[in-house]
């Protein structure tokens, strides 16, 4: 008989163990940021698209065409690194930093996939699917700020889905950060207050205070954006606001709610069935469903759909990194890997062929 194993050798064992997780972890690490910076260069390579109505304030005011207020953090951070670089085009500064907060998005999603379990065979056709649909892309590579509304999306499912990998008041104020951030990258998040407010009252650490809870994270959010739109200038109050994030918001009509059909069969593509997949797809006994707050996140879209235009700016840049992780778990239920693989490659190609045709044909005026 072998003698059983010392306790210095168990030692070493488990430091060698720790030692191959950490490697994979920084390798994983690496992947996603490659990954990131690809997606970043594709967007760059890219040609710069017509802007929309909305959303090219902070280009208009680098380039000198238009001294409106700016909301948000686009326009200090790009007239920063205007001043900083000497660069005389406002329009290519909005542009390059919308193409790294493309990339950071994507590295954003890819981290949230790993975290919740989801093998590479599956998040990575269904990042790159759901960041490849028109709205996404068009929306990336424009001089508007719908990638920094990608970006804040990104993080902020991030931080929500991460329940059982936080403390309790850590979950609490991350989210409270994270929703605010993502607001000062995109009006349009705002849309999303309810949800965060919904996934902090349901976190297993606050079951007892869901009430409070609940409205407390609604009064801090609602106040601090109330604040910031107090000031005079038309263009930073909730009037703009409301016009940024209901899509244009030039009032209810039949005739734009029809319009809004093939615009987010296009625009989205792949997204809907991500969405489909996380709220309505019918699932297994043993399976694991998405939490009660992804409905409101989701269904915060139909606010632009009644209220906006499809022609005035794309809308709702929290609906990819959700369709990003719809599409995930859609492929997780093939079971295999293989059948992840052969599954993600279809629906991947599907999409770039939808975004081939949409890229082919100009904006609507």
């Amino acid at each position: 008989m072998t003698d059983a194993p010392t306790r210095t050798e168990r030692r070493r064992s488990l430091l060698r163990l720790r030692r191959g997780m950490r490697i994979l972890e920084l390798r994983e690490r690496i992947m996603e940021i490659c990954y990131g910076c690809l997606a970043a260069a594709l967007a760059l390579a890219s040609p710069a698209r017509v802007p929309y109505a909305w959303g090219g304030e902070a280009a208009a005011r680098l380039a000198g065409d238009d001294e409106r207020m700016t909301q948000g953090l686009l326009f200090p951070v790009a007239s920063g690194f205007q001043s900083l670089f000497d660069v005389a085009n406002g329009t290519e500064v909005v542009r390059l930093l919308a193409a790294v907060a493309l990339g950071g998005a994507v590295i954003a999603t890819l981290v949230c996939l790993r975290r919740l379990g989801f093998r590479r065979s599956a998040s990575l056709p269904a990042t790159f699917a759901a960041y490849g649909s028109v709205f996404a892309w068009r929306g990336s590579t424009s001089p508007v700020d719908y990638a920094f509304g990608l970006l804040g999306s990104a993080l902020l499912l991030q931080t929500l889905c991460t329940q059982e990998q936080t403390t309790r008041r850590g979950y609490h104020w991350r989210a409270v950060l994270f929703a605010g951030l993502a607001y000062m990258l995109h009006p349009e998040t705002v849309l999303l207050v309810p949800a965060v407010a919904i996934a902090v009252a349901r976190h297993p650490a606050y079951r007892d205070e869901q009430a409070v809870n609940l409205m407390a994270v609604l009064v801090v959010l609602g106040m601090s954006i109330a604040i910031g739109l107090s000031g005079s200038n038309e263009f930073a109050q909730a009037g703009h606001l409301a016009e940024r994030a209901l899509g244009g918001a030039d009032g209810f009509s039949p005739a734009a709610l029809v319009r809004w059909i093939p615009a987010l069969l296009l625009g989205f593509g792949a997204v809907l069935l991500g969405v489909y997949a996380l709220v309505l797809d019918t699932r297994a006994g043993d399976s694991k469903r998405a939490p009660l707050w992804i409905v409101p996140w989701c269904f915060a879209a139909i606010a632009p759909l009644i209220a906006g235009t499809p022609t005035a700016t794309p809308i709702a840049p929290y609906l990819v990194p959700a369709g990003a992780l719809g599409l995930a778990d859609w492929l997780n239920r093939r079971g295999s890997r293989a059948r992840e693989r052969t599954a993600g490659t279809a629906v991947l190609l599907a999409q770039l062929a939808l975004l081939a045709l949409a890229l082919s044909r100009p904006l609507p005026a």
